[in-house]
């Protein structure tokens, strides 16, 4: 999806470690019609760099009491137990700010999490910071709002390496554009 597009209303960003991905990924690939059912849109999975079985999968919900009704649900319960999941997922709902994804290819990616003195303020700061995405190698983006805590953002960001991201987290102008759009937290 993107902004010319409309968002979904909200998302959920799951993350969890699995004990082989393949196998994880045959149960997940099998349980698509019970997302669908459960009013799941669509979903993108990325693997841990450091530990490939380390699962986050973020999903567009149409309709969020369904989607938590089906997160709650012994039927994905037991499909997660059957799949070989070994943690307790970490579970963010969201709602979708800003949309701009790589969807044509795997690329690699990292999620941020930070809070911020107000929403609105910092988004219009993140939409000015687009150049020192751009400069800095970020392909793809998106920005979510927690739902249980309106004031965090988590931001998902895409470029063409590893070392891309990590240079862009410690880009000289990044932390002045953080400071500027209101982050208040690290």
């Amino acid at each position: 999806m993107s902004e010319q597009n409309q968002l979904p209303p909200a998302a959920v960003i799951v993350t969890h470690e699995v004990a082989d991905f393949a196998t994880w990924k045959t149960h997940f690939d099998g349980h698509e019609g019970a997302r669908k059912a459960a009013g799941i849109l669509g979903h993108h999975i990325n693997r841990g760099l450091e530990n490939p079985n380390a699962i986050t999968v973020s999903l567009a919900v149409s309709d969020l009491a369904r989607a938590k009704a089906f997160a709650a649900s012994s039927d994905l319960k037991s499909v997660m137990a059957s799949s070989g999941v070994k943690s307790a997922p970490t579970v963010a709902w969201v709602k979708p700010l800003t949309e701009h994804i790589v969807w044509d290819r795997e690329v690699p990616a990292m999620l941020v999490s930070h809070d911020v003195a107000n929403v609105e303020n910092w988004l219009t700061g993140y939409k000015a910071a687009a150049a020192i995405q751009k400069q800095a190698g970020i392909t793809g983006q998106a920005a979510n709002q927690s739902l249980d805590n309106p004031n965090t953002i988590i931001v998902y960001h895409q470029a063409e390496s590893h070392d891309t991201l990590k240079a862009f987290v410690a880009h000289p102008a990044l932390k002045d554009a953080m400071q500027k759009a209101g982050v208040t937290s690290q």
